[in-house]
């Protein structure tokens, strides 16, 4: 009984344990990326730097609201917005959005993409601006200028 039954726990101690580690999370961030919709606009022909959890990254981004059509935010014609990918140290900035994180998450030092934003995604109710909704969709266009890997 005992030759039989401790190889049995092991196999299945190590599949729940695959199931844990690798399974369930990329079950979220399917989910996360289902409720996205995201476009890639210019993806280079090399990708050397890929943005990952605990980088530097180095973004310009403009940001509009789908429903209005108008601009709110952006920081071409300066410098790019720089933040810790995963870290969220400014509660009203784009960093602390779940939908930002993981438009980011996966860009190319040079790529650009376009993602709309929806409601439950976006800005936290306590720190959400004033012109943006409760039900507005947030359309950003990002441009990945540099990635500092950690």
């Amino acid at each position: 009984f005992y030759w039989t039954s401790v190889p049995v726990a092991m196999l299945l101690a190590t599949i729940y344990l695959y199931y844990v580690v690798e399974y369930k999370p990329s079950r979220k961030r399917a989910k996360l990326l289902e409720d996205l919709d995201m476009k890639v606009v210019h993806r280079p022909s090399e990708c050397e730097l890929i943005a990952s959890d605990g980088d530097l990254l180095h973004v310009h981004y403009t940001s509009f609201l789908k429903n209005a059509g108008q601009q709110f935010e952006t920081t071409k014609g300066g410098e790019p917005y720089v933040f810790k990918l995963g870290n969220c140290v400014k509660r009203a900035k784009p960093e602390c959005m779940k939908g930002f994180q993981t438009a980011v998450t996966g860009m190319c030092t040079g790529e650009k993409r376009k993602v709309t934003i929806p409601p439950k995604l976006g800005y936290e109710k306590k720190v959400r601006p004033k012109e943006i909704s409760a039900d507005e969709r947030i359309l950003f266009h990002i441009e990945m200028i540099d990635i500092d890997k950690n």
